[in-house]
């Protein structure tokens, strides 16, 4: 993820994986989720229905012209009403809002010290999709230290290969690395990145993934873990 401008092209304070984040007004309730495009066969009005990160299919009910751009595979964050009031699975929603989340790969390498190790702070971590016609991918949003100079910072998940994977516990080992780009450390604003999964990273008796992190604290290692 290549980010000029944090605080516009990333999300802040981002959601859970759900779709359990709502906001009332006097009439309707509108949620957001991260989700997946998944592109139809035809017959439908729509080119592209979505699954949400916890597998609920979500067929739109308007903005068609902006769907028919997606391809399957696409991740975005929606915000929707559910005119019928009840979540269900499948569900149909009018969307208010669409916030593409373009994917990205792991980035594989013998070499870890070419990759920036600058302190991030990721806060929530999530497996998503493998499921109706979805492929996977593994989400994390974050927290980082930048300025308000738009230098462009860029955020990687990376499998160092000098590792033995998946380790003795079934776990197949990442480090998620960013370089600031020597960015000066000013306030802390908010990201979120997602990557592809391909099946190495989940294939049979691989129990989960776990990623290592450098974070605020000098010196500290951190790990956050997904079980499959």
């Amino acid at each position: 993820m290549k980010i000029k401008n944090l605080l516009k092209t990333c999300l802040v304070g981002a959601a859970s994986a759900a779709i359990i984040t709502s906001c009332e007004t006097e009439r309707t309730i509108y949620y957001s989720a991260y989700m997946t495009a998944v592109e139809t066969t035809g017959g439908e009005p729509y080119s592209c229905l979505f699954v949400s990160d916890d597998s609920i299919t979500i067929i739109p009910l308007n903005q068609y012209e902006f769907i028919s751009k997606l391809e399957t595979d696409d991740r975005i964050i929606g915000t929707f009403s559910i005119p019928d009031g009840e979540i269900s699975d499948p569900v149909e929603v009018e969307f208010t809002s669409f916030t593409q989340l373009p994917p990205q790969d792991i980035t594989v390498t013998g070499n870890i010290d070419t990759v920036g190790n600058n302190y991030i702070d990721p806060q929530t971590m999530w497996h998503s999709g493998g499921v109706k016609g979805a492929s996977r991918f593994l989400t994390i949003s974050f927290a980082i230290q930048a300025s308000s100079a738009g230098i462009q910072h860029d955020i990687y998940l990376v499998d160092d290969t000098s590792l033995s994977n998946p380790d003795a516990d079934g776990y197949y080992r990442l480090k998620f690395r960013h370089d600031a780009n020597n960015d000066p450390f000013v306030e802390v604003v908010g990201g979120v990145a997602t990557f592809r999964l391909p099946e190495k990273y989940t294939a049979p008796g691989i129990k989960g993934i776990k990623v290592d992190f450098k974070n605020f604290s000098p010196g500290i290692d951190s790990t956050l873990t997904v079980t499959f």
